[in-house]
């Protein structure tokens, strides 16, 4: 299994094929680090859409010029669906804003646990 890692990033896919992204702890997630990890989506999953899993439990921020490229769609392009998995309030409420001010058009939903996130992706497999 491949892994790679990046500035605010550490990802891979597994042996069901789901996207695994697993935010550093402490990561600053600006606009040019983020275009710099969402480049490396294409080489893990062979340029196709992916099921992804967003595991948003350690401590992150994000700029609002990052915040705006995530509402821009940029994940739509790439993504299945994504589920993402907080513990964290400050998390839910970037991903609700995030959601509010511009709907994603590939599903998204925000889990507690790895398990129910990985029940709702799985229930897109074809």
């Amino acid at each position: 299994m491949k892994r790679v890692k990046t500035k605010i990033n550490e990802k891979w896919v597994d042996e069901n094929g789901i996207l695994w992204i697993r935010v550093i702890d402490g990561a600053s997630i600006n606009l040019e680090n983020l275009i710099e990890d969402a480049s490396v989506n294409d080489s893990l999953t062979d340029g196709k859409k992916a099921l992804a899993l967003y595991d948003a439990r350690n401590f992150f921020t994000i700029t609002p010029e990052a915040s705006n490229y995530v509402k821009s769609g940029i994940l739509d392009k790439s993504r299945i669906a994504t589920a993402v998995v907080t513990d964290k309030l400050a998390a839910r409420l970037i991903v609700n804003i995030i959601t509010m001010l511009k709907k994603p058009e590939t599903p998204l939903k925000m889990f507690n646990n790895e398990k129910d996130a990985l029940h709702w992706l799985h229930s897109f497999k074809n």
